[in-house]
């Protein structure tokens, strides 16, 4: 099973160059838009500056900049402006005067040898193809000028009737366009696949135009239409996909058919590529994850599961208001993902726009199941037997050293797996279950809801039973509590577990766990769970409903152990999980060196010191220096990482107590005897670490 992966070091090298460029001048800059090429080779960044001027940059995607593209190039218009990434070219259509594309070669010089088409008026709809082809959608009477050697299609507008595109796929012959359409006088909406030549056909009215195109496929239109997520491609037949942002459904048409995928969360993105569909979904339990739907799979009438995504990855917390179609992409290959989450702001003409955070990974890239493997396999392996002996395993250390990332890559491996934060607010009643308010027939009620456990123990049970998942929620519960109840009552009914489910508690620490689990815990035994030697079935006590774990499901917990010693968690919980302490390794930075500082010896010298002062429960994990090997300027990388990460911690550690710092770390100059961070250049910065790491 492969899996999508950050493009580690893009990101930080693409901020550190534009960081450059920008604020060397005392200039703020934010990235209003980030396109993905077709190819995944290159993605086409519009930057704003603090002065609300813009500046397109191309950079390759592991994070340098494009051969020729090295600067920016300014784009006058501060209207609305869309960026397209083509095959050999970029191209910027802006709404200024009367609209303008150009066209921007992705060779040298792109200032120089820009291609232009001006409008008389703006058009209603543009887009550059991946052939490089410029489609424009107007009036009649639009006049525009293009070169001679950029290829145009021209689409015109049907006087009376209306056409909204939602996406166009073209091959050296043909130009294909996903629209919605309306006859001339006519009611309904029709959803539609359309085929034109190229080069086209003579026409000389709109209605010629209309009637010369070939219509693969038409139905009267069920989606609304602004809003959408469209895609459409040619294999061996062609596909279309119509959906809307956090809809529960994609439209799908297959040569002549339309089916309808019911999804199992809310639609964020979606495209055709070579693997199949790939797909971008939203839970209800508040996470995000990606996969593939392979063709064969469209045509079917059945509900999409979770599970039937292939190469599922989890990207994170789902958070709807973050994430828009506009900011995703994958090449067509599937082999490079782009997936931004934004925030919001209003410019100083007055605007509203949207950004892209700079901690977000971006980029991500797939790696195939043998691939994803290697890394850190065996170790991993080493968990797994652990996890299968005991069930549940808490993985213990300080932060960085990796705990939710193994504890991630675990879960990857799962058939199905699922995320959860404890904290303060978090019970029972979320975990396995309890009353919620529900508003039925005009009155609010409070109904028995199901919390995260008791859900992934129903799926698992009813997988146990020969179940496929096909069915909903509520039938895989009626027959799971029926197969409970005769277990129960010792008859004999025939169970064989199926596949793997992994339930990650991050933070488990925080949370009152002992009024989290209830009556559960017992059940966390081996010997306990469905097939044990001491099988046991409690009642659960607000839905009165049996209850039990079956052995194929596994608890990971999280906790850094500076929150809380692991010796204050409960020793009847103690005792049912296995405990794992994952510790610095500054081994795995010993061959970066950073204007001649050695990370491995800085972050032993580091830890030398806070370990005597503190205990080991305080050092600094690895991970806050991993970032720095794979960045462009790691002068830059490793000071934000050592002022805005490690400098807090060492804060937060010496307290008030500034002369043990300095009396453990001789020549540590970065806190002054007021606990305040002192600002330092570049060069003192590096100055400063390598008096620290030559200090005995």
């Amino acid at each position: 099973m492969g899996r999508f992966e950050p493009i580690k070091g893009t990101v930080d090298s693409i901020n550190s160059y534009l960081s450059e460029e920008y604020e060397e001048e005392r200039i703020g800059f934010a990235v209003e838009e980030m396109k993905l090429s077709d190819n995944g080779d290159y993605v086409a960044v519009l930057v704003r500056d603090d002065y609300d001027s813009r500046f397109l940059h191309v950079f390759e995607t592991s994070g340098k900049p494009l051969v020729g593209w090295e600067k920016g190039v300014p784009i006058s218009c501060q209207s609305e402006v869309i960026v397209f990434p083509g095959r050999e070219h970029v191209g910027v259509f802006s709404k200024c005067g009367g609209g303008e594309i150009a066209l921007y070669p992705l060779s040298e010089n792109p200032r120089e040898n820009v291609k232009r088409i001006t409008f008389s008026k703006p058009p209603i709809y543009v887009f550059l193809t991946v052939n490089d082809r410029v489609v424009i959608f107007g009036d009649m009477k639009l006049d525009f000028t293009a070169p001679a050697e950029v290829e145009v299609v021209f689409i015109p507008r049907l006087p009376g009737g209306y056409a909204f595109f939602h996406s166009i796929y073209d091959t050296p012959d043909e130009v294909y366009i996903l629209h919605t359409f309306k006859e001339p006088g006519g009611k309904k909406l029709f959803l539609r696949v359309g085929k034109v030549p190229y080069p086209l056909y003579p026409y000389y009215s709109p209605l010629e135009f209309w009637d010369g195109v070939e219509v693969l496929f038409g139905s009267p239109s069920p989606q609304p239409i602004k809003g959408t997520i469209g895609d459409v491609v040619v294999r061996e037949r062609h596909y279309a996909l119509l959906g809307a942002k956090m809809g529960k459904e994609i439209y799908l048409i297959i040569n002549r058919g339309l089916y309808v995928l019911p999804l199992p969360g809310e639609l964020v993105f979606a495209r055709f590529t070579d693997r199949g569909l790939f797909v971008v979904l939203g839970q209800f339990r508040g996470y995000l994850y990606g996969g593939f739907v392979p063709y064969d799979r469209l045509g079917s009438k059945n509900p999409l599961l979770i599970d039937e995504l292939e190469d599922r990855t989890l990207f994170g917390r789902y958070n709807p208001e973050f994430l828009d179609p506009k900011f995703a992409g994958i090449s067509r290959s599937g082999d490079v993902l782009y997936l931004g989450r934004t925030s919001g702001k209003t410019s100083s003409s007055g605007d509203f726009y949207y950004y892209l955070l700079k901690d977000n990974p971006y980029l991500y890239h797939h790696r195939a199941g043998e691939e994803a493997a290697e890394e850190g396999e065996e170790e991993n392996e080493s968990l797994s037997e652990v996890l299968e002996t005991f069930k549940g395993l808490i993985l213990y250390g300080p932060p960085g050293t990796g705990k939710t990332m193994t504890a991630m890559e675990l879960g990857r491996r799962a058939d199905r797996f699922e995320v959860v934060t404890f904290h303060q607010s978090y019970s029972y009643e979320d975990f396995i279950e309890g009353f919620r308010p529900v508003e039925k027939n005009g009155r609010l009620v409070y109904l028995v809801n199901d919390g995260v456990l008791k859900r992934m123990t129903i799926e698992a049970i009813y997988r146990g039973l020969g179940g496929s998942i096909s069915e909903n929620y509520v039938e895989m519960k009626k027959k799971v509590l029926e197969f409970l109840e005769k277990r129960r009552r010792r008859e004999k009914v025939e169970f064989s577990p199926h596949g793997r489910y992994i339930l990650i508690i991050d933070e488990i620490n925080r949370g009152n766990i002992s009024r989290i689990l209830g009556e559960a815990i017992t059940l966390l035994d081996p010997d306990k769970r469905l097939g044990g030697d001491m099988e046991t079935v409690i009642t659960l006590p607000y839905s009165g409903e049996p209850f039990a774990l079956p052995p194929n499901l596994y608890i990971i917990g999280t906790m850094n152990s500076t929150d809380r010693s692991i010796a204050f968690l409960d020793m009847a919980l103690r005792r049912r999980f296995a405990f794992v302490e994952l510790l610095p390794q500054p081994e795995l930075l010993g061959g970066v060196e950073v204007g001649g500082v050695n990370l491995q010896h800085l972050l032993v010298r580091i830890n030398e010191a806070v370990e005597e002062e503190r205990g080991k429960d305080y050092t600094i994990g690895h991970g806050y220096l991993m970032e720095v090997s794979l960045a462009e300027d790691k002068v830059k990388a490793l000071k934000r990482a050592f002022y805005y990460k490690i400098l807090p911690l060492l804060q937060e550690y010496f307290y008030g107590n500034w002369e043990a710092l300095r009396r453990a770390l001789p020549g540590f100059s970065f806190i002054d005897e007021k606990g305040r961070i002192a600002e330092m250049s570049d060069e003192e910065f590096i100055e400063t670490l390598r008096r620290l790491v030559s200090e005995k």
